[in-house]
């Protein structure tokens, strides 16, 4: 398992979904996403996205606004799904959906 770095200490978590990940071949491996509210930084606001699946480390996704930055590390995982041809599926094998922001703790 990949050894997961971040450059802050992470608090309560905006989002977060375990599931596990089907690629186009059919592999399957563990899915996991937390999203976390990192602050504002000068005039920006930023947060960070981890899920292992994607990256060994934590991704900060930057934007003039909470709520922007948190659309679009949405919008990362999303694309990524997409582009890559993965599907989340839960434990009673049905696919599985990430919910719309506005269903979110901010």
């Amino acid at each position: 398992m990949a050894a997961i770095r971040h450059m802050e200490q992470l608090g309560k978590s905006e989002y977060a979904i375990k599931a596990m990940a089907v690629n186009g071949d059919g592999d399957r491996a563990p899915f996991t996403l937390s999203i976390y509210d990192g602050g504002k930084e000068g005039t920006n606001y930023y947060c960070w996205v981890r899920c292992p699946y994607i990256r060994d480390y934590d991704l900060k996704i930057i934007n003039i606004g909470k709520s922007e930055s948190l659309k679009d590390s949405l919008e990362f995982i999303k694309n990524f799904l997409k582009h890559s041809n993965t599907q989340l599926i839960n434990e009673n094998e049905q696919q599985v959906d990430l919910p719309p922001l506005d269903t979110w703790n901010n």
